[in-house]
């Protein structure tokens, strides 16, 4: 792979959260140890980053777990490869006692529009969509307050609406502690099986039209996530950086790089819930499969080779 012409390629990540991994890939030389020079840019917008990708401006999107199930059903040739992350947890935050979800009922749940201004779909508030649906309450059954359709700007705002009784309720991710220091309840919830996080989302043109592309993506993160969760040191000090260079990144933790798969197959329950997901929004989606998405054989042929094996012996 070395001795191969290196591939200049672009990317886009839709979430900080992602960020850490292709960090210490960099970093660490992987992408360049594959033929890869990568160029980086956060977008904000499922919408903004497929049409990027169509219009082949990038050549992978790091996210986009939810309407790529449409888009296949409309015929794209929108492709995803990897998903090194399965789940989700989240917790319940609340301004009055409450022991379950199912206390909802009736309340006022303060979150971020279910779509941008551009038609983007914002997977964090289908997740809490989900929430609801499996703590026995219908969506109609909650009220849902709009607030931003910034899921940065709605992370800044979650304490002060809920101290000023704007919002019974929020759904949050991360450290909870500022709700408690300031008297809120905080509840635990069972792990939400999901697509999410840093997946290797591509088209089938763009695989196609640069041949070689899909296997040194995939093998460059499996090499990645195996950097992470084997050289704690050097990842730490990668991560200090990256602490140091980017706001939104000031909190990352090791576990957000570590809990990665060493082998990026997606889970079929966090399949079935995105592509719930989908269908909540599009029903029109029902009538793909939701496995037309993914291809995996890139992955099942580095794995049958017994590389990913052979990385952690």
């Amino acid at each position: 792979m070395a001795e191969q012409q290196t591939m200049q390629i672009r990317g886009f990540y839709r979430s900080h959260s992602h960020l850490p991994i292709w960090e210490v890939m960099e970093q660490a030389g992987i992408w360049a140890q594959n033929g890869l020079k990568v160029s980086f840019e956060f977008c904000d917008s499922s919408e903004a980053a497929e049409k990027a990708l169509f219009a082949g401006d990038v050549d992978f999107v790091s996210g986009n777990h939810i309407s790529p199930y449409l888009l296949v059903k409309r015929g794209k040739p929108i492709v995803s490869l990897t998903s090194p992350s399965n789940d989700t947890s989240d917790r319940l935050v609340t301004n009055f006692p409450a022991k379950e979800v199912a206390d909802l009922r009736g309340k006022r749940i303060g979150d971020t529009t279910l779509v941008d201004s551009i038609g983007g779909y914002h997977h964090p508030r289908g997740n809490h969509m989900l929430y609801v649906l499996r703590g026995g309450l219908k969506l109609n059954e909650v009220e849902w307050i709009e607030l931003t359709e910034s899921n940065n700007e709605f992370k800044a705002m979650q304490l002060d609406v809920l101290k000023s009784k704007k919002v019974d309720a929020i759904f949050a991710s991360g450290n909870t502690d500022k709700f408690q220091q300031a008297g809120m309840h905080v509840l635990a919830l069972d792990r939400l099986p999901m697509i999410n996080g840093p997946t290797l989302t591509s088209t089938l043109t763009t695989l196609q039209n640069k041949e070689g592309l899909a296997e040194r993506l995939v093998k460059a993160q499996v090499m990645g996530i195996h950097f992470a969760r084997t050289r704690r040191g050097e990842t730490e000090a990668i991560l200090d950086g990256l602490r140091g260079r980017e706001p939104e990144c000031k909190n990352v933790q090791y576990r957000s790089v570590a809990k990665l798969l060493p082998k990026p197959y997606p889970d079929h329950e966090a399949v079935a819930n995105a592509y719930k997901l989908c269908c909540l929004k599009n029903p029109e989606a029902e009538e793909q499969s939701p496995l037309a998405l993914w291809d995996l054989h890139y992955l099942r042929a580095l794995d049958h080779s017994g590389f990913i094996d052979e990385l952690y012996r």
